[in-house]
C-alpha cells in the first residue's frame, strides 16, 4: 500500500486541478461573439454561422463509435498475438470469445444499417 501512496497523490492532484480547472470555466463562461471571430483565419472559407448552430447528423457519432471499437479491438488483437503460444488453450478460447462478442455488434449494426452513409 506504501508503495503505490505516490500514485495516489498523483491521482488526487489530477482530480484535484481538473475539478478546479471545470468550476473555474463554469464561473466565468466566455460569451464572446463577433463577426471577427467567425472570419476566415488561413483557409479563405467563410464560415456560415447559421451552421453553429444546428447539431450534426447521428451518424456521424455512430460511424466514430464504431471506429473506436474496432480500433480498441486491435489494441487488444496485437499484444495477444505476441504471446498466443506461452499463454495457452485458455487465452486462445477467452479472445474466440471476444471475437465473437465483437461480431454480433458488428452483425447487430450492419443489420440496423448503421453502416450506411445517406
Amino acid at each position: 500500500m506504501t508503495s503505490f501512496f505516490p500514485l495516489y497523490i498523483y491521482f488526487g492532484l489530477v482530480l484535484l486541478i481538473t475539478l478546479a480547472t471545470l468550476g473555474a470555466s463554469g464561473l466565468f463562461p466566455s460569451k464572446k461573439t463577433s463577426k471577427v471571430k467567425f472570419m476566415p483565419y488561413e483557409s479563405g472559407i467563410q464560415t456560415e454561422t447559421h451552421l453553429l448552430q444546428q447539431r450534426f447528423p447521428l451518424r456521424h457519432y455512430l460511424v466514430a463509435l464504431i471506429f473506436l471499437v474496432f480500433d480498441i479491438e486491435v489494441i487488444f488483437l496485437y499484444p495477444w498475438a505476441v504471446i498466443a503460444k506461452k499463454i495457452g488453450p485458455f487465452a486462445f478460447y477467452e479472445m474466440t470469445f471476444f471475437l465473437v462478442a465483437l461480431l454480433v455488434g458488428f452483425a447487430y449494426v450492419w443489420r440496423k444499417r448503421g453502416l450506411q452513409w445517406e
